[in-house]
């Protein structure tokens, strides 16, 4: 088994509702897709910072690098970084963890 977590925090009026967005389609992402065993989204708000944790198990990595090279996933992430315009903060922390026996 294989397991992603993709954690993404903010602590701005505007990455709090891009995270909003991201958590509320986060599932929908992942439907359909070879190999996924389940998806969970969790959520750790304060008075000033939100963060959500997009955790996915999957039968293997294979499977999980198949859903991350999937074109739309790809095309996604070249528009932002060709977008110009300005950005709140928003930090990504990526975990990944193979099953130990």
């Amino acid at each position: 088994m294989f397991i992603s977590q993709a954690t993404f925090s903010t602590d701005e009026e505007a990455g709090k509702e891009i995270l909003k967005n991201k958590a509320d389609n986060a599932k929908t992402d992942f439907e359909g897709y070879e190999g996924l065993i389940s998806v969970e989204v969790w959520k750790s708000e304060s008075k000033s910072k939100v963060e959500y944790s997009i955790v996915s198990k999957w039968e293997d990595k294979k499977h999980f690098q198949n859903w991350v090279s999937r074109p739309s996933h790809v095309e996604g992430h070249k528009k932002m970084r060709q977008d110009d315009q300005p950005k709140p903060n928003i930090e990504k922390k990526l975990k990944k963890y193979e099953l130990y026996d």
